[in-house]
């Protein structure tokens, strides 16, 4: 089968430097100072429990002060086990399997950044032991001693895996980060504006301006002036607020924006808003600029549903086009062929997807059954989810990767899984590779 991939896609060796790449290489730029953190992880949780894309930038490696540790871990049902929560178990596995991996490396290293390791470790375990996932899905983990320490809850599945590296293992949250879209919400009253941003459940302020505000007061003898100027000092503020949108949405790379305020004066501040917003406009949301409870995260979420609904029936509409045009991989045995093979440009699952499976993460290798990687002939490891293990390797050869969450109906006549392929590949091909592996 080794001989087929390699000679009938590309060579072994550029199948390496492709895997390489993906740890080496990032989406986003890597800044040049590390982002202040608190000096152990419920600090730094307590904190702020969100990392932006500008944080990530700054998470960066530094050769000085030793390994860092990153603990991707999912949260499902079985795991939350109130007495000993599964996923405690699932991280002691995890810990054992790198510890035993990078022991040469770990050896190496000097005596404080080597006993810096299991200190490490017991941390986060400790850490995890008292953690609520409060409908989390899955929890990201940076540690290196007091100098980066940050966790982020996600509502999104990811793969399982523990590091030990000079370098965080940034791309699954950037690729992850990437697929989000960003609501601009802007607060909107005749007295100030507020901008802040939303992602991934959580909302960020980011800048506020006050109207200037005339005197009540108006002379008896010239009332229609008075009230010109208070007219007038409206538009001003309805502009400021749109060019001050306008600039955020821009710097900020938002996908959408939300309106909030009374319906009379977000209609008319829309007509200030350029035609490029206009048209990313999510929703006109009926809520009190003071309200920051959880009414108003729930009604962005709502919002963010049914675009989402939106946008994955016009995606999966589509699928019928590629099937006909034998670009199209369905079913999770002949998608998994067609990952292994880097031809996936674009992957639909059901959210609820689950199947067990076995995976070389060195080669980016999946598989539905047990036996050695084609590529190094080592054991493949069993994965839990193999789903999860296909997402993560989709996301980080840059597959456009879709969760189906609402119209997973849909995806019942494709087995719950399909792959738009790169080129048209006839069918009894994937499938000889999949008799031949």
């Amino acid at each position: 089968m080794i001989e087929r991939m390699a000679t009938t896609w590309e060579t072994i060796e550029e199948r390496e430097r492709r895997v390489r790449g993906t740890r080496t290489t990032s989406v986003l730029a890597r800044a040049a100072e590390q982002i202040p953190s608190g000096d152990n992880l419920k600090t730094a949780f307590a904190e702020r429990p969100f990392i932006s894309r500008d944080e990530l930038r700054n998470i960066i490696r530094d050769h000085d002060e030793g390994p860092v540790i990153t603990l991707y871990l999912n949260f499902s049902g079985e795991r939350l086990v109130r007495d000993h929560p599964l996923f405690l178990t699932v991280f002691d596995s995890l810990r054992h399997g790198e510890l035993e991996a990078r022991k040469p490396y770990i050896e190496s290293l000097p005596y404080a950044q080597r006993l810096r390791v299991p200190e490490d470790l017991a941390e986060m375990h400790a850490f995890l032991d008292g953690f609520q996932p409060e409908g989390a899905r899955a929890i990201v983990i940076f540690k290196q001693g007091a100098r980066l320490n940050r966790v982020m809850p996600l509502p999104v599945r990811v793969a399982d895996s523990l590091t030990i590296d000079v370098d965080p293992y940034i791309q699954p949250l950037e690729a992850i980060l990437e697929e989000q879209r960003r609501v601009l919400v802007i607060d909107l009253s005749k007295e100030n504006t507020t901008v802040s941003l939303y992602e991934l459940g959580y909302e960020e302020s980011l800048a506020s301006i006050k109207a200037f505000e005339p005197s009540d007061s108006v002379d008896a003898s010239r009332p229609g002036k008075g009230q010109g100027r208070r007219l007038t000092h409206l538009q001003w503020h309805l502009k400021s607020s749109a060019l001050l949108a306008d600039r955020l949405f821009r710097e900020k790379g938002a996908d959408l924006v939300a309106l909030i305020g009374e319906q009379g004066l977000v209609t008319e501040f829309e007509d200030y808003l350029p035609k490029a917003i206009r048209e990313r406009l999510l929703a006109r949301l009926r809520l009190s600029t003071d309200d920051r409870t959880i009414k108003r995260r729930e009604a962005i979420e709502g919002a963010l549903a049914e675009a989402r609904r939106r946008d994955e029936e016009a995606a999966l509409a589509e699928l019928g086009f590629y099937k006909g045009h034998g670009r199209l991989a369905a079913g999770l045995e002949l998608v998994i062929d067609a990952a292994n093979l880097f031809l996936m440009r674009q992957l639909y699952l059901d959210d609820r997807l689950t199947q067990a499976g076995y995976v070389c993460r060195s080669h980016h290798f999946l598989s539905l059954t047990a036996g050695p990687c084609p590529f190094d002939n080592q054991p493949l490891l069993p994965a839990e989810n193999v789903v999860d293990e296909l997402i993560e390797i989709a996301r980080l050869h840059g597959v456009q990767v879709m969760l189906v969450m609402s119209r997973q109906d849909l995806l019942v006549p494709y087995e719950g899984v399909a792959a738009v392929l790169v080129t048209a590949v006839p069918i009894d091909e994937l499938r000889a590779v999949s008799v031949t592996s």
